[in-house]
């Protein structure tokens, strides 16, 4: 029989911890809006695709496919590269999570070699934003997006440097966890968007 006055199901309910969500509020602020304007410029690149099927296929015949298969690789093994370094954090191992925050980076920077190259092969073949509607978004989705991946290499070097303070084999303290969280979620949300990038202008294009 239960004890009168005791509510078993309250006090179970009291004992959880409430979910964590990594990062601080304000970062996802940012990031909700930028989903929100990613979300418009992929619907107006349906809306355009749609209402231009030729010229988009076109445009996506020109497309490096090799390219754009290894920044996808690229971002992907970058990202898991970051989740591995805040992993390390947690456990202590500050000078290994160093060095896969700066995998991370070095993966990041490969990535925008990779885009400078295919502009220039671009340019070079007289591709151009001012006449051609599929390059005009080309251009700019894609340069929109490669501003986040530098903003998002400073911010790796940022978390580097943090590494570098942090005491051997000691737990970090909370801010410096949601620091490191906060840096991850925006990565991994540069590389969400790539993939997406990837599939409307690589493939269905």
């Amino acid at each position: 029989m239960n004890q009168p006055g005791i509510n078993s199901s309250a006090m179970g309910a009291g004992e959880r911890k409430p979910p964590h969500i990594p990062g601080e509020a304000e970062l996802w602020i940012f990031i909700l809006g930028d989903l929100v304007i990613f979300g418009l410029f992929f619907a107006i690149w349906g809306w355009n695709h749609a209402s231009q099927p030729a010229l988009f296929a076109e445009g996506g015949a020109q497309m490096s496919w090799a390219i754009g298969l290894a920044n996808t690789l690229v971002l992907i093994t970058s990202s898991a590269a970051v989740a591995a370094g805040l992993t390390l954090v947690r456990q202590g191992q500050g000078t290994a999570a160093r060095r896969a925050y700066q995998l991370a980076a070095a993966l990041g920077g490969t990535f925008v070699v990779l885009k400078v190259v295919e502009y220039s092969q671009h340019i070079l073949a007289g591709a151009s934003a001012l006449n051609n509607v599929f390059f005009m978004y080309y251009f700019v989705f894609t340069g929109i997006h490669l501003l986040h991946v530098l903003v998002g290499i400073g911010a790796l070097l940022l978390v580097i440097r943090r590494c570098r303070q942090l005491q051997p084999n000691t737990p970090p303290g909370e801010r410096d966890v949601a620091f490191l969280e906060g840096i991850g979620v925006f990565w991994h949300l540069v590389d969400l968007l790539w993939i997406v990038l990837f599939f409307l202008i690589y493939l269905a294009s």
